[in-house]
């Protein structure tokens, strides 16, 4: 049963705007939910607040390459009647750099970054943080396009700015170089009668007395994962074939709408790939399902001395440190753990950048230090710290075979569980070390720190750049360190259950 909805719509407002025409395109319940029944959304992800905050400052920083504008950004972005009436007064006077230009066609609005009047024509720039323009930043435009156009402003062309990943800061920012400017104009003009007929068919559908009849489909992670899904999908049972690992979504669709809902449903077996056939395995007998050879020859590669390894980073947008790229990896933070035999007790070192400054030096300074004993070094998914020793070797030439030497001793306490060797259903599909920790060590929880992931760890730092109160100061490193140090231990306690494992089968 839907629920009926009663709308009250004032002509003053708008009916449609870029975000709830966008999400009409993904899905029109989505578009019904958004604007009717918005306290049903999902909590905002961490993940999406960097991503809205990274966009607001490329966004203002984007102005400087048509500087001396004047912002007709609203106060409250529930009103948008100031903003709207505004453009039309700067653009009456004469303004030729506007931010934020707002338009307020047939009940649908449209605010643009900047629109830029240039030998008496206008051109409009739509600003991203994205280093690259996908389908939906053309839909955008399209719709920007079209908006301001029916408002009675000729646009000669319309732009996608985006950062370009391939600048590399010197001493000082240079503006020009982080940005590209793309035309969309010839993409955009296409699309133009496709958003005629979408805006129609939106209006009809937020016209319903009830919410669509929408099954739930690919639609709900393309373009972007849907945030009305804690609703929509809350009738899916535990261990349903989409927490079915190394199939892709449309396979998980497909058996669903089969009639195939569990795992457990799951008939033909024997075509599926080893890694699912553990999973099953796992899901129908309710426990770990163990490789044991494979699990021997993974211990064969590791000897004691034992480092557990562990790095944070920050990945600012606007590179703000020489030699660096936009969203490149810096890294700030590290833990270690280092246990000497099997027997011996486990000693920490770790490290926490100030906030400012340039702590790459430091940083490798300090790990090369504190690893400077033998033995093997294990991290979880060794892409990242290779990575990331790799380009501070390119730095720091002066430590080059010291860092080789560390790379070298590095292992990945991830590989049997990408591998299988070890897999308990409570991992739901996932081998990330947040899914492993709770499944094999369940009396160790990041729930209860106040910091428990590598995103908020991110945001967490970044804060420091601006805090000026020295308790905030304190009590956030220490949740950094409590979080880095977690990272590491845990690693710890996996790798001693998967020796008791071991030595339970000899």
């Amino acid at each position: 049963m839907h629920s009926l909805t009663l709308k009250v719509l004032s002509t003053n407002k708008h009916i449609l705007s870029k975000s709830s025409f966008l999400k009409g395109l993904q899905c029109t319940k989505a578009l019904y939910l958004y604007k009717y029944h918005y306290n049903w959304k999902d909590p905002v992800s961490t993940d999406d607040q960097i991503k809205f905050s990274n966009g607001n400052n490329v966004g203002i920083l984007a102005r400087q390459l048509f500087p001396d504008g004047i912002d007709a950004s609203p106060k409250s972005h529930k009103d948008f009647k100031p903003s709207v009436a505004l453009t039309k007064k700067l653009i009456k006077e004469g303004t030729d750099v506007i931010y934020e230009a707002a338009f307020n066609h047939n009940e649908v609005l449209a605010a643009m970054d900047i629109l830029v009047k240039h030998n008496n024509k206008w051109k409009a720039y739509e600003v991203k943080s994205s280093t690259r323009i996908s389908t939906v930043y053309i839909q955008d435009a399209a719709l920007q396009y079209y908006i301001i156009t029916q408002s009675g402003i000729e646009l000669e062309d319309i732009n996608i700015i985006t950062i370009n990943n391939q600048y590399v800061r010197e001493d000082f920012l240079d503006i020009q170089k982080l940005f590209n400017i793309n035309s969309v104009l010839k993409d955009v003009l296409e699309m133009q009668p496709l958003i005629h007929s979408k805006i129609i068919e939106l209006k009809e559908v937020l016209n319903l007395p009830f919410i669509p009849i929408k099954e739930i489909g690919e639609q709900c992670f393309s373009p972007y994962k849907c945030n009305f899904m804690g609703n929509c999908w809350k009738h899916i049972p535990k261990d349903s074939v989409f927490e079915l690992s190394g199939i892709s979504r449309e396979e998980q669709f497909a058996l669903y709408n089969s009639g195939t809902k569990k795992i457990i449903d799951i008939q033909d077996i024997a075509s599926l790939k080893h890694a699912q056939q553990v999973h099953i395995q796992s899901v129908k007998e309710q426990q770990a399902v163990i490789n044991f050879e494979g699990l021997q020859h993974f211990f064969s590669t590791i000897k004691y001395p034992l480092y557990f390894m562990d790095f944070e980073s920050s990945m600012p947008s606007i590179p703000s440190l020489s030699h660096t790229r936009p969203y490149e990896n810096i890294p700030v933070q590290y833990s270690l753990h280092y246990k000497k035999s099997l027997k011996s007790k486990l000693i920490h070192y770790e490290y926490l950048a100030q906030a400012g400054g340039d702590p790459r030096k430091e940083f490798i300074e300090n790990l090369l230090r504190d690893t400077e004993c033998e033995g093997c070094i294990l991290v979880y998914d060794k892409t990242f710290e290779i990575k990331i020793l790799q380009s501070l070797a390119k730095l720091f030439p002066e430590f080059d075979e010291k860092i080789k030497n560390r790379i070298s001793r590095i292992k990945d306490l991830m590989e049997p569980f990408e591998k299988k060797h070890y897999y308990i259903h409570e991992m739901k599909g996932s081998h990330s070390i947040k899914n492993i920790l709770p499944a094999m060590v369940p009396e160790l929880s990041y729930d209860k720190l106040k910091i428990n992931s590598g995103a908020l760890a991110m945001v967490a730092f970044h804060s420091l750049h601006q805090a000026q109160d020295l308790f905030h100061i304190a009590e956030t490193r220490e949740a950094l360190l409590e979080y880095c140090k977690m990272d590491t231990y845990a690693m710890v306690k996996i790798f001693e259950r998967l020796e008791e494992i071991i030595t339970s089968n000899n």
